[in-house]
């Protein structure tokens, strides 16, 4: 049987990566994604960072639809593995999840992401903890159209220079979740974005993982300001450390990420 559709709220985050409708049964879930040019960046090659934004939905969803009544999932991390490019040219790609563990403090999930024709694109284990609230987040507006197919993800969510290697991300209605913080898919993307942009990158390398923690929300109305540090840079791998700030100069992720230099 599927979870009952208020449940699963698709935002401004899912507009902005084209996620389709979702389905969860007791034993897994699944979403569409439409690919497009969109997922093209001057700065990381690919938006790989994007497979985010589906990955935490079909595995957080699991979550919130076994949660009992007055509880809902918050992400404490995403570990993300992303094996190769999602491809550019309109074909859907399929996200899918499924619940490892759940108990009365929260749940761990994992996925993946294929392409049309089968291949793994990526790989992600969540865990989440489960809060109180007094009803299941709706979203305070309906989703948004997605931006036009020749607007990138970078471009669509304003991301921009602050101090030197420093990116900030303003308000915008493709950041949201349903409870009014940056989606923690977004975040995954902006530190994609500012970990490629401190190694100054102009599309040669390729990010192969993601590991964020998330410490304390960011209010989705505020600015987000995102600071790289590059803890290792070698012939063909680079690690780099960002730091997510909320509005109130707070941290609220702290994202490991890992790129290697694309094989030609």
């Amino acid at each position: 049987m599927a979870a009952s559709a208020p449940q699963l709220v698709l935002g401004g985050a899912e507009a902005l990566v084209r996620v389709g409708p979702v389905t969860v049964t007791p034993t897994g879930g699944q979403l569409t994604v439409e690919s497009g040019p969109w997922l093209r960046d001057p700065v990381t090659g690919c938006s790989r960072g994007a497979l985010g934004v589906p990955l935490d939905d079909v595995t957080g969803f699991l979550v919130a639809a076994a949660a009992p009544p007055g509880r809902w999932p918050v992400s404490l991390g995403i570990r993300l593995d992303l094996l190769a490019d999602p491809p550019l040219d309109g074909s859907p790609l399929t996200a899918r999840g499924e619940l490892a563990g759940l108990d009365e403090r929260g749940g761990t999930t994992r996925g993946t992401v294929t392409d049309a024709r089968g291949g793994l694109l990526a790989l992600v284990v969540q865990r989440s903890h489960l809060v109180a609230v007094d009803e299941a987040p709706s979203g305070a507006t309906p989703a948004p159209p997605p931006p036009g197919a020749g607007v990138s993800l970078r471009a669509a969510l304003g991301v921009r220079a602050a101090d030197p290697g420093v990116l900030e991300l303003p308000p915008s209605v493709y950041t949201a979740n349903g409870m009014g913080n940056l989606h923690g898919g977004i975040l995954i993307c902006s530190a994609e974005f500012a970990a490629a942009g401190a190694l100054g990158a102009t599309g040669e390398f390729r990010t192969t993982s993601v590991d964020i923690t998330y410490v304390r929300p960011a209010d989705a109305r505020g600015a987000t300001t995102f600071r790289p540090r590059v803890l290792h840079r070698g012939r063909s791998l680079a690690v780099v450390r960002v730091t997510a700030l909320n509005s109130a100069n707070k941290p609220c992720a702290i994202a490991t990420v890992v790129l290697q230099e694309r094989v030609r």
